[in-house]
C-alpha cells in the first residue's frame, strides 16, 4: 500500500510536536490509537520509549522489543475487555474482531 501524498509531511509535523514531550519522560509508554497502516510514528519514536502500543483497523502485525500493534474492527456498542499480555486491561466500548490473536 502506497503512502498518501501528504502523510509523510503530516507525520513529520506530528513528530516535531510530540517528540519533545516524549523525551521529557523517562522510559514512557505510548498508546497510539489510529496508528495507521505501518505504525510509522511509533517506529520513529521507538528509540525514545520503553513500550509503544498501536491500535488501528488496518494495522499490520508488528511485534518488536518495544512496539506491538493490534488490528481491531469495531462493530457494535457492547463493552469488551482486552488483556495486553500482562500490561493491564483495557476496556473498549465496542465489540470488536481481532484480525490477529494477541
Amino acid at each position: 500500500m502506497k503512502e498518501a501524498l501528504l502523510e509523510s509531511t503530516l507525520r513529520k509535523m506530528r513528530l516535531s510536536r510530540v517528540l519533545p514531550t516524549i523525551k521529557s519522560f523517562k522510559n514512557p509508554n505510548v498508546l497510539d490509537i489510529g496508528c495507521g497502516w505501518e505504525a510509522r510514528l511509533l517506529k520513529e519514536i521507538e528509540p525514545h520509549i520503553a513500550k509503544g502500543i498501536g491500535i488501528d483497523f488496518k494495522a499490520p502485525t508488528i511485534h518488536t522489543d518495544k512496539i506491538q500493534t493490534f488490528a481491531y474492527y469495531f462493530e457494535s456498542k457492547d463493552s469488551q475487555s482486552v488483556d495486553f499480555n500482562g500490561g493491564g486491561q483495557c476496556y473498549f466500548s465496542a465489540k470488536f474482531k481481532m484480525s490477529s490473536p494477541i
